[in-house]
């Protein structure tokens, strides 16, 4: 809460501040802790209350340039649309929404500690992170001892009053969620697949811990935001089956792993679609500087809190204005087939693309491949304490939809995307012209010349729409854009921003926790 207030403020913005409406006292009182720090009052308001009778009509607001959101994916989706309708088109949304986050636990983890961390990263806070973990696949041949450890462990743990130092296991947030987790627990009994349970104090709004047996993250129809975990298990030759079922759930947020192979570690890194990535410890309690914060897909927008990007998502960039041109009616048909595919050549995990990219333009389109250049793609060290290794990089979002709408901006745009690692499909009248330098140079690019409805795009499978024209048709594509189903795809309409093009990446390692010289452990 303080966080989203801070970076608000320390950006030269006013904020109204509306908590969660199961939190007002622990926000007036941060509220006022700010004002006595020096905070004018009239600069930051809190305004509590339930999303329908303050938030709704808060993000309907038209003088609101922006929000910061922690919550639900469906009610982002529902802000963003709200947005595109009443505010300007370039008003900000950062959201951070839920995830199925896993874990993965190989034979060659070490098994005390990789039960210490999955009871932190299960149930601590009673399980109400969004970074916790949700579900556990173990490998077969560990299987059997590490369930056996783990039942043990969750025996020591105390639920109970989150005031005494000695509870490990506190209560969950309302009534309403502790409904509907322990009739969750009830039905996943009844159907047979409890492998372990604690009991819970009859006073009070506390959900034992639970643990359940799934075949897989593909059971999963939603998250279960509380103290309960899935176990599933797999095979050494399944490991690529199992990173394929975690990235087709869409979400993105956290990832734990625990293994002692570098090799099968930097595999998960390059194989997983998710913001926070963490090696051989706990994957919750991420902290600023050193671990940013933010996942990709269904679980957020980005940029990352605590990141190196996230200040400037705060401030509004140039004002854009430039009408679309003549040209002929694209239809979605022609979109669909010429959309590019961002494995061509390898390039979304090519290193030299700046390098590339500079040979083809040969002095065209400085001041973007400047800006890109000027971007560290990664990997990047974060600080941290002793013994743990933190890291960001960017990574390519996968397919840009590139609007222009003249030809500088429009070359403007697909140089950022494309140094990003992406593939783009670039739609403006003179397109091919504008883009001459860099057509049929075996890049993941495609130009048409001629103008879009937005509406004929509703369905085109992109990532990032960049457009930079008048206010009112940069409206029209937003909302078009927010109406889709599936993650929020976000408009950059700001000429130049080349992070706005990628995902942020931050992974964490307890190089501490090897037990030993892990060089010397081979995969097979």
């Amino acid at each position: 809460f303080t966080g989203q207030v801070a970076a608000a403020l320390v950006t030269g913005n006013s904020v109204i501040a509306k908590p969660a409406e199961q939190t007002p006292l622990i926000a007036f009182r941060a509220v006022e802790l700010l004002r006595e720090a020096g905070v004018p009052e009239d600069i930051i308001q809190l305004l509590p209350g339930d999303g329908l009778s303050v938030g709704a009509p808060l993000t309907a607001d038209a003088r609101i340039a922006g929000v910061c959101f922690t919550g639900s994916t469906e009610v982002a989706k529902l802000i963003e649309k709200q947005l595109a309708e009443t505010a300007t088109p370039d008003a900000m949304l950062i959201a951070e929404t839920g995830g199925l986050n896993a874990m993965i636990v190989d034979s060659t983890a070490l098994p005390e500690q990789a039960v210490r961390d999955i009871l932190a990263s299960a149930f601590q806070s009673a399980g109400q992170r969004c970074s916790a973990l949700r579900v556990l696949y173990v490998q077969k041949d560990v299987e059997k001892k590490m369930l056996e450890m783990l039942k043990g462990a969750m025996e020591a743990l105390n639920v109970g009053d989150p005031w005494r130092i000695s509870t490990d296991v506190g209560p969950v947030i309302d009534d309403e969620a502790q409904g509907a987790i322990r009739d969750y627990c009830t039905k996943k009994g009844l159907e047979g697949r409890l492998i372990a349970k604690l009991e819970a104090p009859k006073d009070g709004r506390f959900v034992a811990p639970h643990v359940f047996r799934v075949k897989g993250i593909e059971e999963m129809d939603r998250e279960v935001f509380g103290p309960v975990l899935h176990v599933a298990s797999f095979d050494a030759d399944e490991i690529d089956a199992v990173i394929a079922a975690i990235n087709r759930k869409g979400y993105g947020l956290t990832f734990g792993l625990h293994t002692r192979i570098e090799g099968r570690v930097q595999h998960f890194v390059d194989g997983i679609h998710a913001g926070n990535i963490y090696v051989n410890r706990n994957q919750i309690g991420a902290v600023v500087g050193s671990q940013p914060f933010g996942g990709e897909g269904l679980s957020g927008t980005g940029p990352k809190a605590g990141g190196p990007h996230y200040l400037r998502r705060f401030r509004k960039g140039p004002e854009a204005g430039t009408d679309v041109g003549d040209g002929h009616k694209v239809t979605a048909t022609e979109l669909a087939d010429n959309l590019p595919d961002p494995a061509l050549g390898g390039w979304l995990t090519r290193p030299d693309r700046i390098a590339i990219l500079r040979k083809h333009l040969r002095g065209k389109g400085a001041a973007a491949i400047g800006a890109a250049a000027a971007i560290d793609f990664g990997q990047v060290d974060l600080p941290g304490p002793t013994g743990e290794a933190n890291t960001l990089s960017l990574s390519p979002r996968g397919r840009v939809l590139c609007l222009g709408p003249d030809a500088d901006t429009l070359l403007a745009q697909t140089i950022q995307a494309l140094a990003a690692g992406n593939a783009v499909l670039a739609v403006a009248p003179g397109a091919p012209a504008a883009l001459s330098a860099l057509t049929g140079k075996g890049l993941p690019l495609a130009a048409i010349d001629g103008r879009t409805d937005p509406v004929e795009a509703r369905s085109l499978r992109v990532d990032v729409v960049a457009f930079s024209g008048t206010p009112e048709a940069a409206r029209i594509v937003r909302k078009v854009i927010a109406d889709r189903t599936g993650p929020i795809v976000p408009l950059v309409s700001e000429v130049l921003n080349p992070a706005a093009y990628a995902h942020e990446r931050a992974v964490c390692v307890d190089t501490t926790a090897a037990g030993g010289n892990a060089s010397l452990l081979a995969a097979a």
